[in-house]
């Protein structure tokens, strides 16, 4: 899944600081559609999928490529604008966007927010994402803290929240809950299994161990209940 964009050598990493007309990404007329079916009227993808005859993974994938050119045209162009040397102080932004929200449409509708006036110019009348979007989205936070953290898991082990009904209540997307959550049991599991690899002495023995629990479980939560009960049952592999 996409994450954050690279800034390899902090000059712009790989979007290299040249302004491209907002029409690039009109020019695919099919994908455009369905970008603007998905933004503006949240259609479903079944039903965008069914509308063009395509899969329903499929119309995902063509939603998912224009959001990232979308914002990478974003970057650039507000860059300029700013009069930035390179495409870095963007990419930060973006990047620390995606880190609050985890979620494309999201960050998409923050850049449009913070930089409204410079990106409405730039869509010359096409649209960004819709007002009452950006008025739901939660407030931007750098990071959560423990305490919000502590009752985040609580909602989701002890009393079976959505994740939905957790950024709800939490004020932070379901995407930016699943994440918190997955990589909470994640840095569990790795405490766990680094235990399990300094028990053994070849290198062989310790990627055995690392594949075991990764690929027979996938997810952390599950990975991490597991090895939880063999270490209390002493079955560790």
């Amino acid at each position: 899944m996409f994450d954050k964009i690279n800034d390899k050598n902090k000059r712009g990493g790989d979007i290299m600081l040249k302004d491209i007309p907002y029409t690039e990404l009109t020019k695919e007329a099919r994908d455009y559609e369905i970008m603007l079916l998905r933004d503006q009227y949240d259609n479903a993808f079944k039903d965008i999928a069914e509308e063009f005859g395509i899969s329903i993974a499929r119309a995902r994938q063509i939603h998912f490529n224009l959001k990232l050119k979308q914002v990478r045209l974003y970057i650039r162009h507000i860059s300029m604008v700013l009069g930035h040397e390179s495409c870095a102080e963007m990419i930060d932004v973006y990047n620390n966007a995606y880190e609050c929200y985890q979620d494309l449409n999201c960050v998409c509708g923050y850049l449009e927010e913070k930089y409204k006036d410079i990106l409405m110019e730039y869509r010359d009348g096409e649209p960004g994402m819709p007002p009452q979007f950006i008025r739901s989205l939660p407030p931007f936070r750098r990071r959560l803290n423990k305490k919000t953290i502590a009752r985040l898991i609580e909602m989701r082990d002890v009393e079976k929240a959505s994740f939905a009904a957790i950024g709800k209540e939490l004020r932070i997307t379901p995407a930016k809950a699943k994440r918190t959550y997955e990589s909470h049991y994640h840095k569990k599991v790795l405490v766990l299994i680094k235990a399990l690899q300094e028990q053994v002495e070849s290198e062989e023995e310790k990627k055995a161990i690392w594949r075991y629990y990764f690929e027979k479980y996938q997810s952390p939560k599950k990975r991490y209940d597991i090895l939880t009960q063999e270490q209390a049952a002493g079955d560790c592999k």
